[in-house]
């Protein structure tokens, strides 16, 4: 007699469930058919656990399910899904091999000396709990390392607009018609770096250099123009790095944020307010006004309209809209901001995604009256 094709795909699917001892396979009889045991350090298991929070796959994980693969086993049920190759992967927040591990991981981690009593246990949940204490407070100050990263930025902005145009102005006395014809900081850097005029790539600009109505430069003159050119360049990637930085770090600091406003703007926002605790207590009416204030002055002093919106003009969606639409879609973007910044500020939970899907759904409605 044949068997039953769920029963026999139920005897090849394996439950996935993480907690402080370890990674832990079971099968359909809740029994452990695979596991890997933690390290009982409590700073090594909070930063795997941390890494579990933000949907990382732990080497102990990908072992385990090569195990698996190499047993036979082609679905594995787990709360997060990643590359599993040729095996299965369904996702449940909840299912009978986290259920298990909450409920028996006291005595499995005896039974497995990894640990040798209920005390010994008691002392390093204890500590693993301070220790995502601890980090969980480090994460919230870091937008104050982000908020001084973004002043940092500006001020970055405004010497890189001052020394384009200086270098502008002094390879102008040298190459006028180059200067007039390139807009780019970048490729004027290049231009100027290369050296002669007449020996310039670009074969329409060494046309133009040779009916120059420049000065002559000596090697010394030309030299000291191209140290400062190499300047400029230097500052543009110190630019460069410095704004992704600010996106990686806003993004681990404030994961909803970002993904509802994206990370600069998001890092913006958290400048604007003065932290992600404030503008997690601001209503989404003064986050959507954060950038306007001069604009809001104005027309409490009764010299103009009110600002429907602050730095969030440069949010895609508003962008994408019409006149008619901005201000409401602005309401909406604000208000999933609050959303997002109390969930980043108090519950921790990444929900960026959700987020952002809602309020996709939410815009297109909009759009589409």
């Amino acid at each position: 007699m044949k068997e039953p094709a769920k029963e026999k795909a139920d005897k090849m699917r394996a439950f996935l469930g993480i907690h402080i001892i370890g990674v832990f396979a079971f099968d359909k009889n809740n029994d452990i058919i695979a596991y890997r045991l933690f390290s009982k350090k409590p700073e090594t298991i909070a930063e795997k656990l941390k890494a579990v929070k933000n949907n990382e796959v732990l080497p102990e994980e990908k072992e385990i399910i090569e195990e698996l693969r190499k047993k036979g086993y082609k679905e594995i049920v787990t709360d997060r899904c990643g590359d599993f190759g040729d095996i299965i992967c369904i996702q449940k927040k909840e299912h009978q091999g986290i259920e298990t591990l909450n409920s028996s991981f006291r005595k499995i981690a005896i039974d497995l000396r990894w640990a040798s009593s209920q005390a010994e246990i008691n002392e390093i949940l204890s500590k693993v709990h301070a220790e995502l204490t601890k980090s969980k407070l480090r994460e919230k100050k870091n937008d104050k390392i982000i908020i001084q990263a973004v002043n940092t930025l500006d001020e970055i902005d405004k010497v890189i607009n001052v020394f384009v145009e200086h270098l502008r102005e002094w390879y102008g006395l040298y190459f006028p018609e180059a200067v007039k014809r390139i807009s780019s900081p970048e490729k004027l850097i290049e231009i100027v770096c290369s050296g002669d005029k007449k020996e310039v790539e670009d074969k329409e600009l060494r046309k133009l250099a040779e009916k120059t109505a420049g000065m002559d430069f000596s090697d010394e003159d030309l030299e000291e123009v191209k140290k400062f050119a190499k300047i400029v360049s230097e500052t543009i990637a110190l630019k460069k790095s410095l704004n992704k930085y600010i996106e990686e770090s806003t993004k681990t600091t404030a994961p909803n944020l970002s993904a509802v406003a994206g990370p600069l703007m998001a890092a913006r926002l958290l400048s604007l307010a003065g932290g992600l605790e404030k503008i997690s207590r601001l209503p989404s009416s003064t986050i959507q006004l954060l950038g306007a204030e001069k604009a809001l002055f104005r027309h409490l002093r009764g010299e103009g309209k009110a600002p429907k919106y602050g730095i969030l003009f440069g949010h895609p969606y508003i962008q994408k809209a019409g006149k008619k639409n901005k201000g409401k879609i602005a309401r909406l973007i604000a208000s999933k901001l609050s959303i997002a910044a109390r969930m980043d500020m108090f519950s921790g939970k990444d929900e960026g995604e959700k987020l952002k899907k809602e309020l996709e759904e939410q815009v297109n409605k909009i759009l589409k009256h």
